[in-house]
C-alpha cells in the first residue's frame, strides 16, 4: 500500500516516486481502529447536522418574527426638505434638515437615469423577486478574480429595505433580514414602486438625498430634464457617493460615467449614436459654492415663524411646501432701492444699513422685505429683530390718543412754545417756535412741543394703549419722551400699526404667509384674514387726514406720486441717528428706514431721503400692479364738518352737514336770546321772578324772522362742552381778544389742569 502525493506539480512528477513503503502492522493497526470508531463518527456527524439545522432554524425563526412590518410603505414618504415659494408659485428656498431630500414621482424622472441606474446596479431588477442569485454568483466570481473590480450582490430592492429598516452592520444576520425583507416588499409592491422609492432614498454624495435633489445640486435642473450623459454621473456615484464626486474627482467620475454608458449600450438600453454622443458631451456642474436663498431676510424671518408653528424638526425634515405672500419683482426693487441709497452715501454720512417692508393693505400680506443690504456678512435682519427708534413717525398714535378721548380735533388750537415737565424740556428739532396754531399745522410741521402737551394732558399710558391696539408690540417706556418716539420699535411693527390707520381703524395681522400643504398635497394651514376693528373710523379719519397734509405739503413733500393720494409720516430721532419715512395709500402701507448699527449719527442726511426711497419703491409698485387709483374710507359727514376734515370727506355731504350745524347754532343763540329777554322784562326792582306764562321757558323763534328778543343783542351764555378741560379761546373772552392772546389763554389753561393732574 503506497499514499499518493498529490501536491506535486504536475510537470515534476517523474523526478518522484508515486508510492512509499508503508509498515504493515502500522496499516493493519490503522484498518482496525477506523472500524471500532466509524460509526461512532456517522453518528456524531448526523447529531451534529441535526442540532445545526434546528438552530440556524430557530436563528432563522427568530430574525423572521422580528422583522419590521413592510405595509408601512404603503405611505411612506422619506424625510423631506420643506420648500419655500413666492406669491406666483415659484420656488424660493428649500429648508434641508440632515437629509436634504425633494421627492417625486417616477414619472417625473428622466427614462435615461432609471435606465443608468439600473444598468450598472441591477441589471435583472425586473426580472428578479428581490434576491438575485444569478447576479449576486457572478458579483462572487467576479470579485475573487484578480482585475481589481468589485461588484456588489445586493439587489436595488435589497438597497431600499438596507437603507429603510436595517442598520448598516456587516453580519449574517442583517443579510438574511435583507433577504426576507426584499422577498416581502416584492410580494407586496410593484416594481415601478420599489423603484420610485429607490431614487428617491438613496443618496448621491455632496448632500443630496433623493434623485430630485441631486439634479438639482449638481446639474441645476430637475430630475424630468437629465440628459443621458448627466444620468450616467448621476448613476456613476452611487458607488461611492463621494469617493466619485465631479467636483472632487473629476477623472474618476468622467471614467466612471463611461463605464455606465458602457453597461447601457450593451444591455440595449441606448443606441450607438447616443453612446458616442454621450461620450463626447462635456458635463457642464451647477456652481458648488454655498449661496443664500433668494431674498434671505424675507426667507429667514419666515424660517422663524415656521418654526415657532410647528417646530425645527417638522420644518426640516416634513417635506412642507409653503406658499408666501412675497412678490418678487417687488422685492427685488425694494432690495435696489435700499442698497443704492446705502451704497452711494458717502462714508462722512455714516448711513451702513438700511431697511423696508411693504404690505398689502386689504390682507396685511408682506410684499416685500428688506432686512439689510449684505446678507453674506450681516444676517442680521434690522426690518423684524431691530428695535430702533421711531422719532416724530410715532405722533400720529399721540394725536389719534387725543382725538379717541374726546380731548383734541384737527381744529383744537394749540401752542408751539417752549415748555417744561418735571425737569424735561423738549425742543423742536429746528431749534425754533412757532406759536400759536391748530392741531393740524403742529402734527403737518411736525413740532414736538404740542406733541409732548398733548401726551401730558392724555397720559402716556392712553398713548402706549393706543400704540398697542394699532399693532406695536415693543415696549414702549411709559414716560413723556416716548411721545416723540423714542422707544425702538421694529419696522415691520410700525408698518402694522400705519396699515391700521390705512384701514380706517381695522388691524390685521401681518403675514407672510398664503397657504402651507404637506408633502402628499393636503392643506394644513390657509391663511385668512381676521381683521378687527379698534378704533372708531372717524377718529383715525382726522389723523389720516392731517398726515395727506403731511405729504401734500409738510415734511413729506418727496413722498408724493401723481394721480395718488398719499398719507404718511417722516421721523427723525435724536441727533439724526435714525431716518424713518412711513406712508401708506388706499392699496399700499410702506416703511423706510435707514442709519447706522452702531448707532452713530448721521450726517447730511435726513427723512426726506428716506420719503425719497418710499416715493422710488411706491413708483415702481404702482407701475407693477397698475391699479386704477382710489380713494380712502371717508368720515362722516357731520364729524368731518365739525372737526374740519378737508381730504377725507364727501364734499356735497359735508356741505350740507356744515349747513345743518350752522342753522342749529342759529337755533342755539334765537333761544338764548329769547330766555335772556324772558328774564330781564319778569325783574323787578326787587330782583324777584315774574311767571312768563309759558312755564318759564321761551318759545322757540322761527327760522326766517328776527324777533325783538334776538335784536337786543344779549350777552353770551356759554354752554357746558363734552371736552371742559379743554375751553376754546371762543367760548369766552371779549370779541376784541387777539388771536395770539387767545392761544395763550387756552395754553394757560392747559398748563393748570397739567398742573393740577
Amino acid at each position: 500500500m503506497a499514499f499518493e502525493d498529490r501536491n506535486q506539480p504536475e510537470g515534476d512528477q517523474k523526478d518522484f516516486p508515486t508510492s512509499l513503503p508503508i509498515d504493515e502492522w502500522c496499516h493493519a493497526k490503522l484498518r482496525a481502529n477506523t472500524s471500532r470508531v466509524l460509526p461512532w463518527v456517522k453518528s456524531a456527524a448526523v447529531l451534529g447536522a441535526l442540532v445545526v439545522s434546528l438552530g440556524i432554524g430557530y436563528v432563522v425563526a427568530d430574525v423572521l418574527k422580528t422583522l419590521p412590518d413592510v405595509t408601512v410603505l404603503e405611505d411612506f414618504r422619506p424625510l423631506e426638505s420643506s420648500r419655500i415659494y413666492d406669491r406666483y408659485g415659484k420656488l424660493l428656498a428649500n429648508i434641508q434638515g440632515d437629509e436634504d431630500r425633494a421627492v417625486v414621482a417616477l414619472d417625473d424622472m428622466s427614462h435615461f437615469v432609471k435606465k443608468a441606474v439600473l444598468a450598472i446596479e441591477d441589471t435583472r431588477f425586473y426580472r428578479h423577486n428581490g434576491i438575485d442569485f444569478r447576479g449576486t454568483l457572478r458579483a462572487v466570481v467576479t470579485n475573487f478574480q484578480a482585475d481589481g473590480h468589485v461588484q456588489g450582490g445586493s439587489t436595488v430592492t435589497q438597497q431600499l429595505v438596507k437603507n429603510l429598516f436595517l442598520t448598516p452592520e456587516k453580519s449574517y444576520i442583517r443579510k438574511l433580514k435583507e433577504a426576507a425583507l426584499s422577498a416581502k416588499v416584492e410580494r407586496r409592491y410593484s416594481k415601478d414602486r420599489i423603484l420610485e422609492l429607490y431614487l428617491n432614498q438613496v443618496y448621491f454624495g455632496n448632500q443630496s438625498y433623493g434623485i430630485e435633489k441631486a439634479a438639482r445640486r449638481y446639474f441645476k435642473k430637475s430630475a424630468r430634464q437629465l440628459n443621458l450623459g448627466e444620468s450616467a454621473v448621476l448613476a456613476g456615484l452611487l458607488k461611492a457617493p463621494e469617493g466619485l464626486s465631479p467636483y472632487n474627482y473629476p477623472k474618476a467620475a468622467k471614467a466612471r460615467k463611461e463605464e455606465v454608458l458602457a453597461k447601457m449600450f450593451e444591455l440595449g438600453y441606448i443606441t450607438e449614436p447616443q453612446y458616442r454622443r454621450a461620450l463626447k458631451d462635456k458635463i457642464v456642474l451647477n456652481d458648488r459654492k454655498a449661496k443664500y436663498a433668494n431674498h434671505p431676510y424675507f426667507v429667514t424671518y419666515l424660517i422663524q415663524e415656521l418654526e415657532a408653528m410647528y417646530g425645527a424638526d417638522v420644518l426640516r425634515h416634513g417635506g412642507l411646501n409653503v406658499y408666501t405672500t412675497l412678490d418678487p419683482k417687488l422685492q427685488a426693487k425694494a432690495e435696489e432701492v435700499i442698497e443704492k441709497f446705502v451704497r452711494s452715501a458717502s462714508p462722512h454720512t455714516n448711513v451702513k444699513q438700511g431697511a423696508l417692508v411693504s404690505m398689502d393693505v386689504e390682507t396685511g400680506h408682506i410684499l416685500a422685505m428688506v432686512g439689510g443690504i449684505d446678507f453674506e456678512k450681516n444676517q442680521f435682519n434690522t426690518a423684524t429683530q431691530s428695535r430702533r427708534a421711531v422719532g416724530s413717525t410715532f405722533k400720529p398714535f399721540v394725536y389719534l390718543t387725543g382725538i379717541r378721548l374726546g380731548v383734541i380735533s384737527p381744529k383744537t388750537p394749540i401752542s408751539d412754545r417752549p415748555v417744561s415737565f418735571g425737569g424735561w424740556s423738549p425742543h423742536n428739532w429746528d431749534g425754533r417756535y412757532m406759536g400759536g396754531m391748530d392741531v393740524r399745522r403742529a402734527l403737518t410741521l411736525s413740532r414736538n412741543t404740542p406733541t409732548v402737551q398733548v401726551a401730558a394732558k392724555v397720559g402716556i399710558k392712553e398713548v402706549i394703549k393706543t400704540a398697542r391696539l394699532a399693532g406695536i408690540t415693543s415696549r414702549i417706556d411709559s414716560y413723556l419722551p416716548s411721545a416723540l418716539g423714542s422707544s425702538g420699535v421694529s419696522p415691520l411693527e410700525l408698518v402694522t400699526a400705519y396699515s391700521t390707520f390705512a384701514r380706517g381703524g381695522v388691524f390685521v395681522q401681518p403675514t407672510a404667509i398664503q397657504q402651507i400643504t404637506d408633502n402628499r398635497g393636503r392643506v394644513i394651514k390657509m391663511q385668512t384674514r381676521e381683521p378687527k376693528r379698534v378704533f372708531t373710523q372717524d377718529h383715525v379719519a382726522a389723523v389720516v387726514d392731517i398726515l395727506i397734509d403731511v405729504v401734500e405739503k409738510g415734511t413729506g413733500r418727496n413722498a408724493q406720486l401723481p394721480d395718488r393720494t398719499v398719507a404718511g409720516k417722516t421721523g427723525t430721532t435724536d441727533q439724526i441717528r435714525d431716518i424713518w419715512f412711513m406712508g401708506f395709500t388706499p392699496d399700499m402701507v410702506c416703511g423706510v428706514w435707514f442709519g447706522d448699527p452702531a448707532n452713530q449719527p448721521l450726517h447730511g442726511v435726513g427723512s426726506y431721503n428716506a420719503a425719497m426711497a418710499w416715493h422710488d419703491y411706491s413708483t415702481y409698485y404702482f407701475e407693477t400692479y397698475k391699479s386704477q387709483p382710489r380713494p380712502f374710507f371717508l368720515a362722516s359727514d357731520e364729524y368731518a364738518a365739525r372737526n374740519g376734515l378737508v381730504h377725507l370727506i364727501d364734499p356735497v355731504g359735508v356741505a350740507l352737514a356744515k349747513k345743518n350745524l350752522k342753522n342749529e347754532k342759529e337755533d342755539a343763540l334765537a333761544l338764548d336770546a329769547q330766555t335772556l329777554e324772558g328774564d330781564g322784562s319778569a325783574t323787578g326792582a326787587g330782583g324777584s321772578r315774574r311767571s312768563s306764562g309759558n312755564n318759564g321757558r321761551a318759545p322757540t323763534p322761527s327760522r326766517g324772522g328776527t324777533s325783538a328778543a334776538a335784536s337786543a343783542q344779549p350777552r353770551r351764555i356759554n354752554r357746558p362742552q363734552q371736552n371742559s378741560n379743554y375751553a376754546s379761546p371762543s367760548q369766552s373772552g371779549g370779541s376784541n381778544e387777539s388771536r395770539q392772546a387767545k392761544y395763550d389763554r387756552w395754553q394757560n389753561t392747559l398748563d393748570d389742569l397739567l398742573e393740577r393732574n
